[in-house]
């Protein structure tokens, strides 16, 4: 796909992983259309040209809808939809509030399918369409500590393998992202919280890294213009997606399960500090 004159939806797009794409296709030639339900979504949008900028909440079916058809309807259509928008939590299973599990997987997931849904539609009166789906490495291997963040993404990963079959057909690739830990406000904002401290810290060195994020936009929209069906930065995480049936193993479980007993009492004395559900958000969303 030669992106120029073409047309990008990206949710997510007041920051990190959305903001920066938002730019790189812009440089490439693209337009492109921010969503995101923080305001300052209009202030990104407007330092990028051309960018149009819509605030709506991926939680809100209706809300995303509007935005899609009005990001559509400002841009002439859509080639490309890049359903991104997400947030990270962490703590504990058995101990953390329900509401920040049910609210992980209603943006995290829910919110991609919100995503998908609506802009299908556009991105099918195209003929070489694209669809891609951020998910995650933690899609791929299990890290305790961030259950309801691994569940949401292995969850985006099986819609978007189910929505590549289903609309190949149709003449719409769909492509699944894969990332690392990646310097972006929602990783800073992590390991402000004790829990997602500890839980990296076990991670094997290659993994717990923190990496720069320009590389990782560089390889995506180098998979958009291809039409991937996977992008993913580092690029290693092809290796542990040709391995994951070597990562779910007895030996791999002890491993994973040393680091229980500190990431357990860290979240303890964060929950009596501050509540079990602010406990597994980062400070700027408690």
């Amino acid at each position: 796909m030669n992106l120029s004159g073409r047309t990008a939806l990206i949710t997510g797009g007041a920051s990190g992983i959305g903001a920066a794409l938002g730019a790189a296709l812009t440089a490439r030639g693209a337009r492109v259309g921010l969503v995101d339900r923080d305001e300052r979504v209009h202030a990104v949008a407007g330092g990028i040209a051309g960018a149009v900028a819509v605030v709506a909440d991926v939680r809100d079916r209706d809300a995303v809808n509007g935005a899609v058809g009005e990001v559509a309807g400002r841009l002439g259509g859509l080639d490309v939809a890049v359903a991104n928008a997400g947030i990270a939590t962490g703590g504990p299973l058995r101990l953390v509030s329900p509401e920040s599990v049910e609210e992980t997987i209603d943006i995290n997931l829910l919110g991609i399918w919100r995503t998908v849904r609506a802009a299908v539609p556009f991105v099918l009166d195209r003929p070489d369409g694209y669809v891609l789906l951020t998910a995650s490495a933690a899609a791929l291997a299990v890290s305790p500590g961030l259950g309801a963040y691994s569940a949401s993404k292995a969850g985006v990963e099986a819609l978007g393998r189910t929505l590549r079959a289903e609309l190949a057909p149709h003449g719409v690739r769909v492509g699944v992202a894969y990332y690392l830990f990646l310097d972006t406000p929602m990783v800073a904002g992590g390991e402000q919280m004790a829990t997602f401290r500890d839980s990296k810290s076990q991670l094997p060195a290659p993994i717990s890294r923190t990496y720069p994020l320009e590389p990782a936009i560089e390889a995506t929209v180098a998979g958009i213009e291809r039409r991937a069906r996977v992008v993913c930065y580092p690029r290693f995480i092809r290796a542990m997606m040709a391995l994951r049936g070597l990562l779910d193993t007895p030996l791999s479980d002890l491993a994973v399960r040393r680091g229980v007993p500190q990431m357990e009492a860290s979240f303890a004395a964060e929950a009596e500090r501050i509540g079990p559900d602010a406990a597994s958000r980062p400070p700027a969303r408690r």
